[in-house]
């Protein structure tokens, strides 16, 4: 009995190893139309477009954004996005405060994270000075008499340096990254299809 089910497990496991998903064929099958990447948005009014308790219409609401973020995260980079926005119809005004304010919307996010990549280098150059200089102050320190001091002040400045080379590598890249999928929506076309 117990080998029998360990047959079956087996055979769950190899099937379950066969299946293969592609995001690439998910992508141009659902999504891809005449070269352009079509995020569909339905709304029944234009209320739906924005904050709860924004009554001047200007920012977009939470869940709309990130439902348009994570659809786009998986348009490569080298697709134009049209935003499809199904609604009652609108007047030509309405479209374009519609259109100015998604523009809006990612521009501040384009420039919340300029600003994060600018403090990170500030951040990065400080750590550089210190590192150089704990580095520096721990070969001047280098005999048996200050041991302690010279491991003490030649760890905290590799330590340094380490932090300084992360910053610029691997927090910069993952924010210019972002950035490049945040101006993809800032260039985003956005149309109209009025359902009835």
């Amino acid at each position: 009995m117990e080998n029998r089910n360990l047959g079956h497990i087996r055979r769950k496991t190899r099937k379950n190893r066969k299946i293969k998903f592609s995001e690439q064929d998910y992508f141009e099958k659902h999504y891809l139309k005449d070269g352009k990447a079509i995020i569909p948005i339905s709304i029944e009014k234009i209320d739906d477009l924005y904050m709860k308790h924004d009554y001047l219409k200007l920012d977009l609401s939470d869940s709309l954004c990130n439902y348009i973020e994570e659809m786009a995260y998986i348009v490569p980079i080298e697709y134009d996005i049209v935003l499809e926005i199904h609604s009652p119809e609108l007047s030509v005004e309405e479209q374009n405060r519609i259109r100015k304010n998604f523009k809006s919307n990612f521009g501040m996010e384009i420039d919340d994270i300029d600003y994060s990549i600018k403090e990170a280098n500030k951040k990065a150059t400080t750590l550089f000075v210190f590192g150089t200089i704990f580095l520096i102050l721990s070969y001047l320190l280098y005999s048996h008499v200050w041991d302690f001091f010279y491991e003490l002040v030649n760890i905290a400045g590799w330590v340094a340096l380490w932090d300084m080379v992360e910053i610029l590598i691997l927090d910069n890249d993952e924010s210019r990254i972002e950035r490049l999928n945040k101006l993809q929506l800032y260039d985003a076309n956005v149309t109209f299809i009025f359902d009835k």
